[in-house]
């Protein structure tokens, strides 16, 4: 046998103890870094979700508003027009009354017509 056969190597015996702790002082310091992560992700989506709901609050306030103004501005017009319409038709109807038509008739040298001329359309 030669002497390097006959050693033993035995593994030195460590405390396992304090490495115990060690790692239960890590994982717990490793917990809590990993919650904070988790923490402050949900913290910036909380707050990325709430940022994004008040611009589309704000985004559809201001539409509705600018509907309400385009509406109001569109009423108005139709009063306008309407009134404007009732004008015109007032007029139409004055300038074909048969009166008028009589005068300017007369006015002109024109005679009622005939039974021949008269075409209906029936």
């Amino acid at each position: 046998m030669s002497p390097r056969s006959a050693t033993i190597r035995i593994p030195q015996r460590r405390s396992y103890v304090p490495m115990a702790q060690k790692n239960n002082a890590s994982s717990s310091l490793s917990f809590s870094k990993a919650l904070i992560k988790i923490t402050h992700k949900k913290t910036i989506v909380f707050i990325s979700a709430l940022a994004a709901l008040l611009i589309l609050g704000l985004w559809t306030a201001h539409d509705t508003h600018k509907i309400a103004r385009d509406l109001e501005f569109l009423q108005r017009e139709e009063g306008r027009l309407s009134a404007q319409h009732q004008d015109f038709s007032s007029q139409m109807d004055r300038l074909k009354a048969c009166s008028r038509m009589e005068k300017l008739g007369k006015k002109l040298g024109l005679h009622p017509p005939t039974d021949r001329q008269i075409i209906s359309l029936n």
